[in-house]
Formats: structure tokens, C-alpha cells, sequence
């Protein structure tokens, strides 16, 4: 069909033209990009799976970094806590040396002069020791690490607080007597007001009906090197004890009124220890027991850090596998795709060419008019 105004031949070579320099845009962006899909035209599945994937494997590669955070705050508690067993290492040795009956009273005061610094320092190392703000061991916590990209994926980090008192050591002597408990003041039998024995023990002193009139709380020593025996009496009001080898005394007025001036002496048998300070009564079993709970926390802390690195080496696991999948669904394969650039380059040559003779076809026709 020979016409002019329609070029059909020229219409079908544009298509196929504009085709080719599709092809050929679409091969030179995913050669540069290395993506196979750079939009949603691309693959719209693909692309959704994909962007699922890559929020997965991000936070996967967060919960590696919190992970090591994890094991840098056990580590930075396990390291205090060497400190505190290097310590109390030495508490038990100067405790050994306490023991023997060959020390004088200046040795005693040495060992323990040294004994409560030590115990200072662990009180110092709980205060002090910190990983970015968090004391690891001044308080009981416990810190949970996340270690996953969803919701509930943690582990937590159980932190105790470690100082001379959870350690039962805040009391802990070696220069003193030995007391028949913490409550065995005197030897022999109170009075009370009624005439009936009371059994030393506990002290609590009475007056003739009025109730208790005062109660022993614990041994001091006052600036003058004195000790006595702080306590209440029956008002609350605060009531002391003088202690010395044979007799104590009730000062102030504090015994009660009635039966009374106010004045109570008694005396210790002549086998009865003089009462300077509380002793601890078994301190190397003391120290023993403490060593145990640090012991056990540092055993704890070792554990949670191979957890940690075990939940590392999964989470990589993961994460390269899920990258592994992410790869095979939206990255571009440079086989095919400069193969496609290739074939498209070719065809637009072609189409050029082709298009330039079609566009010739209506000059032909006129060859006719002669």
C-alpha cells in the first residue's frame, strides 16, 4: 500500500527504538546501582520482601554491638570484683595471722588497722566502679540486654551489690575478745525489780514496774580510747554504758527511778574477759563465706559473657543468611545484565538504522507522479 500521510513501517521502528532505549536505560541503572530492583516498578513483591529484610538484618547487627556491650559491663564487674577478691585474699591472710597467740596487742591493732582499710577499699570499689553512668556493683539489678531485632529477644545481666556489709564483714574484727555471742555482756544473773533473777544475756535493765528502762544496742569506743555500751531507755532516749575489766555502770540516770538512783554496778566473775570490742567469732569462716559470694557472682558474670558471645556468633549467622537471601532477591546480576545492555545497544543500532529507512518510504511513493 503505497501512502504518504501514514508512515506505518517508520511508527513500528519508533516502537521498537523506544523499546530498545528502555532496555538499554533500565540495563545501564541496575549495572550502576548493582540493584535489580532500584523501584517498586521493578518488582513490587520483591521489594517489600526485600525492605522486610533489610530492617531485619539491621537490627540484627545492632543486637551484635548491645551483645558486646553486655560482655563489656560483666567484664567491667568481673574486673572489680578480682580487685575485691585480691582483698579479701588478704583480709583472710592477716586473718590467719590474727590467730596466733603470739601476737601483742600493738600486732592486733596493726592487722586491724589494715583489715578496715581493706574493707574501705571494697567499699570503694562497689561505690566507684561504673560502665557509661551504671554502678555494676552498688545496688542489685539487673540490666537486660537486647540481643535480637524483635520485641522479648533479651538477656539479662543479674548485677548484686558487693560491699563489706552485704558481705557480712562491715562488723568484722580480729583485735578484740571473744564474746559468748552478740548479745553475752556479763556473766552471772541481773536483779529486777521484783527480786527475781534475770539470765545475762541480752541486756535490758528494769525498774520497779516501770518497764524496760534500758536495752543494749551495741559496744562503742569514745575519743579517750573508753568503751562502753550505747543503748535506749524506756523514753528512747539515748543511754550509755562505761566498760571496764571488772565492773560496767549505768550513767545519766538512765536505769530507772524508784527503786533506784539511777546508778546499777555489777560485777564479772574473775574468769570473765575484759570487753573491748566485739570479736569476730569465726573469721576465717566469715572471710570464707564471703570469698563464696564473690566467687559466685564472678562465676555468674563468666557465664552470661560466653552467652553472649554464643548469642553473637548466632545472630551473625542470621544476619548473613538473611543478607544471603536479600541478594538473591533484589541485587543485579552482571552476567545478565550487561548481556542485556549489549542486546539492547545492538537493537537501538539497529533500530536507527531501520527507522532512518523506513522515513524514506514516502519519498519512494513520490517517484510515481514521474
Amino acid at each position: 500500500m503505497s501512502v504518504i500521510n501514514t508512515n506505518i513501517t517508520s511508527l513500528i521502528g519508533q516502537q521498537n527504538l523506544m523499546k530498545s532505549q528502555s532496555a538499554l536505560q533500565t540495563s545501564m541503572e541496575r549495572l550502576s546501582s548493582g540493584l535489580r530492583i532500584n523501584s517498586a516498578k521493578d518488582d513490587a513483591a520483591g521489594q517489600a520482601i526485600a525492605n522486610r529484610m533489610s530492617a531485619q538484618i539491621t537490627g540484627l547487627s545492632q543486637a551484635q554491638r548491645n551483645a558486646n556491650d553486655g560482655i563489656s559491663v560483666a567484664q567491667t564487674a568481673e574486673g572489680a570484683l578480682n580487685q575485691v577478691n585480691d582483698n579479701l585474699q588478704r583480709i583472710r591472710e592477716l586473718s590467719v595471722q590474727a590467730e596466733n597467740g603470739t601476737n601483742s596487742q600493738d600486732d592486733l591493732d596493726s592487722i586491724q588497722a589494715e583489715i578496715t582499710q581493706r574493707l574501705g577499699e571494697i567499699d570503694r570499689i562497689s561505690k566507684e566502679t561504673s560502665f557509661n553512668g551504671v554502678k555494676v556493683l552498688a545496688t542489685d539489678q539487673a540490666l537486660s540486654i537486647q540481643v535480637g531485632a524483635n520485641d522479648g529477644e533479651k538477656i539479662d545481666v543479674n548485677l548484686k551489690e558487693i560491699s563489706a556489709q552485704t558481705l557480712n564483714m562491715d562488723t568484722f574484727n580480729v583485735n578484740g575478745v571473744d564474746a559468748t555471742g552478740l548479745t553475752a555482756l556479763a556473766t552471772g544473773d541481773f536483779v529486777d525489780g521484783d527480786g527475781d533473777d534475770v539470765p545475762a544475756g541480752n541486756l535490758t535493765l528494769t525498774d520497779g514496774g516501770a518497764g524496760t528502762a534500758f536495752t543494749a544496742t551495741g559496744l562503742s569506743q569514745d575519743e579517750s580510747g573508753n568503751w562502753y555500751v550505747s543503748g535506749t531507755d524506756v523514753d528512747g532516749n539515748n543511754a550509755y554504758i562505761a566498760v571496764d575489766s571488772s565492773t560496767f555502770t549505768i550513767g545519766d540516770g538512765t536505769a530507772g527511778a524508784g527503786t533506784n538512783d539511777g546508778t546499777l554496778t555489777v560485777n564479772f566473775d574473775s574468769d570473765t574477759a575484759t570487753i573491748l570490742a566485739e570479736r569476730t567469732a569465726s573469721p576465717l569462716a566469715a572471710t570464707d563465706s564471703a570469698l563464696s559470694e564473690v566467687d559466685t557472682l564472678r562465676s555468674d558474670l563468666g557465664a552470661i559473657q560466653n552467652r553472649f558471645e554464643s548469642a553473637i556468633t548466632n545472630l551473625a549467622t542470621n544476619e548473613t543468611n538473611l543478607a544471603a537471601a536479600r541478594s538473591r532477591i533484589e541485587d543485579a546480576d552482571y552476567a545478565v545484565e550487561v548481556a542485556n545492555m549489549t542486546r539492547a545497544q545492538i537493537l537501538q543500532q539497529a533500530g536507527t538504522s531501520v527507522l532512518a529507512q523506513a522515513n524514506q518510504v514516502p519519498q519512494s511513493v513520490l517517484s510515481l507522479l514521474g
